[in-house]
This record gives structure tokens, C-alpha cells and sequence, in this order.
């Protein structure tokens, strides 16, 4: 058989690919116009097989239309089982050879990861070996359920009967440039036993690759078979049951003649039921023996059920070789064009394209192989040496191997201590250690060089500086620049523009050490415009008030301060009381500063009388019998005197000339002599 047919069954998924492969070697006429449907002209063998010239190809069920006759193929359709069946007669052997041609020629992959340009050259052949890939078709087949099949390609070296799996991957992921390819070689010295020592490596190989296959569907019957058999367990436990219940209602039934017998009074009613008994217990004797025979036939019945169930999960698995291939693979020199943004070097590697295996891929220090995943980089000087051996500028690239000594010109930055060479190499201003760009940033004051260690960022505005340009500020624990610090004009501090503020009275800049808040505005004032209630520092509230000036202001008596929730207006002349410099009248109960107040008692008081008539308000005179009334020039006092019923004493605002309070004089006060 041609090697195209071998080569697409490598494929266990390219169904197309195969069908094509098989129809085309035996002549068949393919029109593949509609990808889904092929119309196709088979050839004597298949046609006879068949039993039809014509037919039109689908792969998914879902493209067969309804009575049109379409022949579906897939893995058990009759088409699928034909073209396996020629696949599977003896006769032939593919051959196939592989070199940097027919495959894709790959650098190692650790190169590919790296920093590094790399072009391919050139390959030269050296040798050419040899191996053969075995095609197996498995099914795996329960009665009870469809079965599964896989298609196992395995590629085994005769010559030492080791695996090959890259090979055969590598074989599958170049299929389809292979079959449209002349890649056919001569056949290979390889004798019969050791064909039959690499079939039977391939056929353990299956096997392996098979288990977990088992595994699963065995564990679905097992699961299966488990739930069935507990299903036909618990209806013949249901029916031995309903048998044994027979067997005591008997019994129950003997029980109950025999309780009869003994109660009974009469003779004859006595031997009727001992007669009664008797035949319970023949009846009895009877049932057992027809029970145990109908137990005897449920347990068979089940055992049978049990292991129906058990046979029709069981899991058959046929192996089938369907095909093998011989296959030629070249190994030879790969040369490599490397380079950097310094230098460049040509690598000469052993290659096996087939399986995209590399040797002499090693740093030219230590030796270690570089494609174990230790990243490669390019010296100066053309040396391709591992990176445990490498002494690189972080800024640039620029590396140097232990041979070149790279230590002579890198020096570790003083931040982040990874290596920098001269030119990419700053000094900080400050310290005037060595130190990289990316750890170094120019201060936005002075705009000398100054490392991470010798400065940071305002953290107000975000720019960098150095140390020499930033501030401290003890309020937030930050550092700020000039540019955002000012100083507190009590103490000269510095504080940051968030944690200083002005004087609302005189616009002062100060500190949170010197500054207080008006608890009635919240205000921010100094030293000098703070205010202290003297009420306020009295009492017993822990909290020290502060007012402004606003809400603070000086007793008109003493010249005290007070705050507006604590101050009295006078009502004689202006300004306001403390409360040391008040108090109230004994008789009309007016506040007044305690100047005014003379034996407790207010001018207006103690002029009661010497108001003329006329001068009192007639609305108010019109309620009494008699008044009579004292004044100031704030309040008039007026004493209503009754025919019956209490005398009032009515408080007159002069200014607004209104009443504003009324009550009883009390004869307590008349008889005291208060009034007259």
C-alpha cells in the first residue's frame, strides 16, 4: 500500500483525510466541490463491497438528508468498516522519510524565550535512522452499551526498542504537508525480530494507554450494573417477604383455635376446635414445603438476573493492527545565527528534525546544557553562556561571561544591587554611590542625579527631589517640597499646605500647635484672637471651648469674656453681662446688672407711685380698680389692684410699648410692705 494511506491514519481524528486516502489509492473518483458532500465513483473492489457504482459521502449525521440515500462515514458505518477491511489486508508496508524538508525546522525553544535574535542557516545532513510506526484500532465493547473506539499510533526504535513519542507527534502535526509529498525512501535492513520485539513494545504500549480508558467505562458499569442488581435484590426480598408473611398468618391462624380450645366450656365446642387446629397445622405443614420450593425458584431467577446484568457489562477490548510504517528520519548539524543589541555569533547544534531534538546546546562556562530551561545569553564577545553565568547590565544588555570577567565593568547599583555597566551607570549627587536609571531620577529643584535612597516624591505634588529639597511634616508623617511647605509664623515649624492654615482674624499662618477652632463657627484663630469664655472655663465640661470674637465678648460691668451662649444684653444702656454682673429684680424679676439693683430691688420698683395716672397704658389701667407704677427706661412696673381677687403686678416694655409679663402681686408682699 502507498504511504499515504499509512501516513493518514496516524490521525485519529482526520476521518476526511483518511476516506480521501484510501478512495484515491484504490482509484476512485472524488468530487469534493461541497465539502460537507462528496460525490463519488467507486472503483470494481469497493463497489463490489458496497454493492453500488455511485454515492455521495457526509461525515456528520447532521448533513444526511432524509431518503436521499447519503452514505454517512464514520467510525462503525458500514463505509468507515469497508475502507478499514482494505486497510487491514496484508501485503504492504508504508514507508515514509523525514528530513528538514518535509518538517518544519524549529531553533531549541529556549532560544525562542529569550532575548535573543535567532536565524536559521543552514542544516547538513549526517546520519539517518530509523523506526517503525504501528497503527492500532481499538474498540472497547459493553452488550448493554455503544462502544468506543480510538485509533493509537505508536512509533518504536527496532534497534533498541525505546518509544518514540515526540516522533510520533511530531509525524501527526505534519500530516498534511506529508501527504501531498513524494517522501517514500528504500526499505531498511531490519530483521524479523526485531520487528516483532517493536510491535510488541507498541502493542504494550496500547495497552497502557488503554487503562484509563477500561477504568472509566468500567467504573459507568460497575455503577450500572450496581444500581440494576440492587433494583432485582430488593423485588425478590419483596417477594420472599410476602411468602414468609404467608407462613405467619398460618401460625396466627393455629394460635387462634388453639386460644379458642382453652376458653371453651363444652365438650363437643372444645373437639371442634382442636379439629380446626389439626387442619391449621396440616395446612401449615403444607404451605412450608410449597414456600421453600417457590424461594428455591426466586433464588435461581435472581442469581440468573444478576448475572445477565453482569455479563452485559462487561467490557471486551479488540486490538487490531491496522497498519505500520516504516520511517527514515535524517539527523544532522543545525547552524544558528544568534545576536543581541551588542554583539552576534554563529552556534552549530546537533539536530533531529523529526523529533525536534537538540545536542550541544551548552554554556561555554559551565557546560550545563542550555536547553533544560536555563536562559541563554550572548557575551560580548560572541560566548553563548547560561545565565547563572552572566554578569548583565540591566539597563542596556550588555553581558559579559565569568571568562571575560564582567565584574571589571559592572558595578551593582546601590538600589536594587542587579549589575549596570559604565555607560548606562549614574551617581547619585548625594551619597555619590553608583546607581541604574531606573533607580535614580533627577531632583525637580536643584536637577542633580539623586538615587531612590537620597530622595522621593512630594507627597503633595508627585514630583521627585532630594532629600536637601524636601521637608518633613510632623503632622502627616510625609515629605513634602518647598513648593508645598510653609511655616507656622508662631513657631516657625514647617508643616505641609494640608496640615497649616491661616488665622480667620488676622491671616496669619499657624500650626496645629498653635492654633484652636471657635466652637460656635469653627473658625481657625491664633494665640492672640482666641477668646475663653469665663463661664465656659468654670464648668465641669472637660473640653476646653475657644470662641472667636465674634461669638465672645467683654462683660459691660467687670469687662470679662464671655461667649454668646453665656452673656445677658443690659436692659438699661448697652453692651452685655457676664454672669458675675447680673441679677434680678427681687420684686418684677427683670434681669439687671448689679449696679442698677439697689437692696435687690430695681429703680422702677422703688419708684412705684410716682408714675402719673395718664402716663400709664389705658389698656392696661381699664383692668383694675387702681394702679399704680414705677419706671426706667426700659420697664415700666405696674401694680393692678382688684375689688375682688388678687392684686397683679404687670411688666411694660417702654420701648416696644407692650406688656411682656403678668402675675400675682401676693399677699405675702402687700403685708410685707413691698408694695404699697
Amino acid at each position: 500500500m502507498e504511504s499515504e494511506v499509512d501516513t493518514s491514519i496516524l490521525n485519529s481524528v482526520n476521518i476526511k483525510r483518511f476516506t480521501k486516502s484510501v478512495l484515491e489509492e484504490y482509484g476512485a473518483e472524488i468530487d469534493r466541490s461541497n465539502s460537507a458532500k462528496w460525490e463519488v465513483t467507486f472503483p470494481g473492489e469497493l463497489s463490489r463491497q458496497l454493492d453500488r457504482d455511485h454515492g455521495t459521502l457526509v461525515f456528520d449525521a447532521a448533513d444526511r438528508e432524509l431518503g436521499s440515500g447519503d452514505l454517512l462515514v464514520q467510525p462503525g458505518t458500514t463505509v468507515f468498516s469497508t475502507l478499514l477491511n482494505l486497510v487491514q489486508q496484508p501485503g504492504s508496508i508504508g514507508r515514509l522519510r523525514l528530513t528538514e524538508d518535509t518538517l518544519q525546522v524549529n531553533p531549541p525553544t529556549v532560544l525562542q524565550e529569550s532575548d535573543l535574535t535567532v536565524e536559521i542557516t543552514d542544516f547538513s545532513e549526517r546520519t539517518s535512522d530509523v523506526a517503525l510506526a504501528f497503527h492500532f484500532w481499538v474498540q472497547f465493547e459493553t452488550p448493554s452499551s455503544f462502544h468506543n473506539e480510538e485509533m493509537f499510533s505508536v512509533t518504536v526504535d527496532p534497534v533498541t526498542q525505546a518509544r518514540l513519542p515526540e516522533l510520533t507527534k511530531r509525524l501527526v502535526s505534519h500530516l498534511p504537508q506529508l501527504l501531498q509529498q513524494n517522501n517514500e525512501h528504500p526499505p531498511r535492513n531490519v530483521s524479523d525480530t526485531q520487528v516483532q520485539q517493536a510491535f510488541e513494545e507498541a502493542q504494550q504500549t496500547v495497552i497502557d494507554r488503554s487503562r484509563p480508558i477500561i477504568s472509566e467505562l468500567k467504573e459507568e458499569a460497575d455503577d450500572s450494573a450496581s444500581e440494576r442488581i440492587q433494583e432485582i435484590t430488593d423485588w425478590y426480598d419483596q417477594r420472599r417477604s410476602e411468602l414468609d408473611q404467608q407462613l405467619t398468618e398460618q401460625r396466627q391462624e393455629i394460635h387462634k383455635w388453639e386460644n379458642k380450645r382453652r376458653k371453651a366450656r363444652k365438650d363437643s365446642t372444645r373437639r371442634k376446635y382442636i379439629t380446626n387446629r389439626r387442619e391449621a397445622e396440616q395446612e401449615l405443614t403444607q404451605l412450608q414445603r410449597k414456600i421453600e420450593e417457590k424461594k428455591e425458584e426466586l433464588n435461581a431467577e435472581e442469581r440468573t438476573e444478576i448475572d445477565e446484568v453482569i455479563d452485559r457489562n462487561e467490557i471486551d477490548v479488540d486490538v487490531s493492527l491496522i497498519g505500520v510504517t516504516e520511517v527514515a528520519y535524517v539527523r544532522g548539524i543545525l547552524t544558528l545565527e544568534l545576536s543581541s543589541n551588542h554583539t552576534a555569533a554563529t552556534v552549530e547544534l546537533s539536530y533531529l528534525p523529526a523529533t525536534d531534538a537538540f545536542r550541544g546546546l551548552d554554556c561555554s562556562v559551565c557546560s550545563q546544557d542550555l536547553t533544560e530551561g536555563v536562559l541563554p545569553k550572548l557575551c560580548t564577545n560572541g560566548h553563548l553562556i547560561g545565565d547563572p553565568c552572566a554578569t548583565s547590565c540591566r539597563s542596556c544588555g550588555l553581558t559579559y561571561c565569568e571568562d571575560c570577567d564582567g565584574t571589571e565593568h559592572c558595578t551593582p547599583c546601590v538600589v536594587c544591587w542587579e549589575d549596570v555597566c559604565q555607560e548606562c551607570l549614574q551617581t547619585c549627587a548625594s551619597c555619590g554611590t553608583a546607581v541604574c536609571a531606573d533607580h535614580s531620577e533627577f531632583c525637580d529643584s536643584c536637577e542633580s542625579i539623586t538615587c531612590h535612597l537620597c530622595g522621593e516624591e512630594c507627597a503633595t505634588g508627585g514630583t521627585f527631589h532630594c532629600d536637601s529639597h524636601l521637608t518633613h511634616c510632623s503632622d502627616c508623617d510625609d515629605h513634602h517640597c518647598d513648593a508645598h511647605t510653609r511655616r507656622c509664623s508662631v513657631c516657625e515649624s514647617p508643616r505641609c499646605e494640608t496640615d497649616i492654615e491661616r488665622c480667620s482674624a488676622c491671616d496669619d499662618l499657624i500650626c496645629s500647635d498653635h492654633s484652636t477652632i471657635c466652637t460656635m463657627c469653627g473658625e481657625t484663630l491664633c494665640e492672640e484672637h482666641t477668646e475663653v469664655c469665663v463661664t465656659c472655663a468654670e464648668g465641669q465640661d472637660s473640653e476646653e471651648k475657644t470662641f472667636c470674637q465674634t461669638h465672645a465678648t467683654q462683660c459691660s460691668v467687670g469687662e470679662e469674656t464671655v461667649c454668646s451662649n453665656h452673656r445677658v444684653s443690659r436692659p438699661l444702656g448697652t453692651g452685655h453681662l457676664c454672669q458675675n454682673h447680673h441679677d434680678t429684680c427681687d420684686t418684677c424679676e427683670i434681669i439687671y446688672s448689679t449696679p442698677v439693683l439697689n437692696d435687690g430691688q430695681c429703680t422702677a420698683c422703688r419708684s412705684l407711685g410716682d408714675v402719673a395716672q395718664t402716663q400709664i397704658p389705658t389698656e392696661i389701667a381699664s383692668d383694675f380698680r387702681s394702679v399704680e407704677a414705677g419706671s426706667n427706661d426700659a420697664y415700666m412696673v405696674i401694680l393692678g389692684k382688684k375689688l375682688l381677687g388678687r392684686n397683679k403686678v404687670v411688666i411694660y416694655d417702654v420701648q416696644a410699648e407692650q406688656e411682656v409679663d403678668r402675675y400675682s402681686a401676693g399677699m405675702l408682699k402687700q403685708l410685707m410692705g413691698t408694695y404699697k
